[in-house]
């Protein structure tokens, strides 16, 4: 994992594997998980409107000093299409100001709309994102004026990026109408066109439901008609992944001894400490992994269950190959 932010011409480091899981992730929810009977309120209704927290950090991930601000606040609104299949739109802007460059200062306002595709439990759902819109730099240095012998004149304005997004989240309801969801996602901005960088986002909101409820019976588990969490595929599955994660965490540890930098913004926060951040990262997402798995087997999405090892193990080989090249 050590592709470096700049330079990388389709502008995704860690984005490749959501956008494919996205796509598994919709199919199989297409083949229908509702009943034709549903109670008279499900949780789930027409619209949300919340408020939310990001830590939009851009390119200060991993690094000491930080000149822009790195945490934003923002509103968020959501159109149900059904139970599985919704439309967000979310604004985050920064209350403090950072540096002002010629690359970047002032606030930081940033617009997102896409797609949002989810399993849900009565309690509980997780949902994949696909976002695109604008990243705003409100003050960027646009030109200067030298005024012998020392003075310099600048003038400033805002900058507009290209921004796109795709993340993973959990929500959890504690009340039919509230809904508290947490999500992490890679925020792809294009600097030009062949800069691009990408940059860990995470955000935590919290939505209330209003309109019309959507007809939708959550799944009831039961443990005589599936089949046991660690069969023989799971157990495979799982041991194939972390043999996944493994090569690339040696192969990554191998390059950043050699002075290279960590191009993963998922990663970088904890690779950058050695061989014991990267054991962390490895147990966290070993850990996400299986809990993500569990959670599903008890919805019955058995397709997106054992598609999240498959994808894992894809990815942290891929990575692996590239970083042993």
């Amino acid at each position: 994992m050590t592709w470096q932010d700049f330079g990388y011409p389709w502008g995704v480091r860690s984005a490749p594997w959501f956008v494919a899981l996205f796509f598994v992730f919709s199919a199989a929810l297409s083949r229908g998980q509702d009943h034709d009977a549903a109670p008279a309120d499900t949780g789930v209704r027409r619209f949300e409107l919340g408020n939310q927290v990001a830590d939009i950090r851009t390119e200060c991930i991993g690094r000491s000093y930080c000149h822009i601000p790195s945490f934003g606040l923002g509103v968020g609104a959501t159109l149900n299409l059904n139970a599985h299949f919704a439309l967000d739109t979310t604004v985050d802007v920064s209350p403090t100001s950072g540096e002002s460059t010629n690359v970047s200062g002032g606030r930081i306002v940033e617009l997102l709309s896409g797609g949002r595709a989810e399993v849900r439990a009565k309690n509980y759902g997780f949902f994949l994102k696909a976002q695109a819109g604008d990243l705003i730099w409100t003050q960027v240095v646009t030109n200067f004026v030298y005024i012998p012998p020392t003075t310099f004149v600048f003038t400033y304005g805002n900058r507009n990026l290209f921004a796109s997004s795709v993340g993973a989240g959990f929500e959890y309801s504690p009340a039919s109408r509230i809904h508290i969801r947490a999500e992490v996602a890679d925020l792809i901005l294009r600097y030009g066109p062949s800069a691009w960088t990408n940059n860990l986002q995470p955000t935590l909101g919290v939505y209330t439901s209003v309109g019309r409820p959507i007809d939708w019976a959550p799944p009831v588990y039961d443990a005589k008609t599936v089949h046991p969490f660690f069969d023989r595929y799971n157990s495979l599955l799982i041991a194939g992944s972390l043999l996944g994660m493994t090569a690339d965490a040696i192969t990554t540890q191998r390059f950043i001894s050699h002075g290279q930098q960590e191009g993963d913004p998922f990663a970088r926060p904890l690779v950058k400490y050695g061989w014991s951040g990267q054991i962390s990262l490895t147990a966290l997402e070993a850990g996400a992994e299986i809990l993500g798995m569990y959670g599903l087997h008890r919805i019955h999405q058995h397709l997106i269950e054992r598609m999240i090892p498959v994808s894992l193990a894809t990815t942290h080989g891929i990575f692996a190959y590239n970083n042993t090249r």
